[in-house]
């Protein structure tokens, strides 16, 4: 799996894979990678981790 590094300009160069779906996400030079491809995958890996602790107060 490819890997993002830091270059000397301070900005991300390299892929990174989607937290949710794995896909390979270019980072093209940003300071702070990207972690997920699409908002709806950050919304569903919240939903899941709201769940998670509501379901374990039960």
């Amino acid at each position: 799996m490819a890997r993002a590094r830091l270059g000397d300009d301070g900005g991300y160069h390299g892929d990174l894979p989607c937290r949710w779906c794995d896909t390979l996400i270019d980072q093209a030079g940003r300071r702070r990678p990207r972690l997920y491809c699409r908002t709806s995958h950050r919304w569903k890996t919240y939903g899941a981790r709201v769940a998670a602790v509501v379901g374990g107060m039960f």
